[in-house]
């Protein structure tokens, strides 16, 4: 089975007529890196994310004339989807994946789903593997027999030098996601390199 690097279309022309947000969630009133409350919180609850404009942090929506809510967005790396587009029961049969509620921080109509991925694996191949300062020059390799068989997705940790995870996920959660509105524009799959394929 196929693994892949979920990123996300960051084209100027795609993202121009939606809202942007901030690069960090926001937790009992602080700024905060999911990799960190993850580790800690067994439950998180309250998360909250910040729409922005040139300007700042908007608290109201009806500031946005041109602009609306995108269908996904990510920060840290971390999948965010459109509640009025996820559809939950599609991924109701995969394993080491579930959904966190999140609010737009203010007066919006829409709010998001955090995808969560209920595993944090280290399986980098640092013999092959070569990072590099900009993510577009480096090349990840994973070792395939430490990931779990019967998990469809998790986060990989020890490859950012933060302590930030990437999304990593199998065939099957692609092809789900593949199948929300709009995915297509505004997801991207990196098939993933092992040094122990069969």
């Amino acid at each position: 089975m196929g693994y892949y690097k979920l990123r996300i279309n960051e084209e100027n022309k795609v993202w121009r007529k939606y809202i942007t947000f901030s690069l960090s969630f926001v937790y009992k009133n602080n700024e905060v890196n999911f990799h960190e409350i993850n580790n800690i919180e067994n439950k998180i609850n309250n998360l909250k994310i910040q729409a922005l404009s040139s300007q700042g942090v908007v608290l109201n929506e009806k500031e946005f004339i041109k602009k609306t809510a995108p269908n996904f967005s990510r920060i840290q790396r971390i999948l965010l989807i459109k509640e009025t587009v996820l559809k939950v029961e599609l991924f109701d049969d995969l394993k080491g994946v579930e959904f966190i509620s999140l609010k737009v921080e203010g007066k919006f109509q829409n709010s998001y789903k955090l995808m969560n991925l209920t595993n944090a694996i280290d399986c980098v191949d640092r013999v092959n593997s070569v990072k590099k300062e900009f993510d577009f020059l480096s090349k990840l390799v994973l070792i395939k027999s430490m990931i779990p068989k019967e998990i469809d997705g998790f986060f990989l940790s020890g490859w950012d030098k933060y302590g930030k995870y990437e999304t990593i996920v199998n065939e099957r959660l692609k092809k789900k996601l593949l199948q929300l509105e709009k995915a297509s524009e505004f997801l991207i799959f990196d098939k993933i390199e092992f040094s122990d394929e069969d």
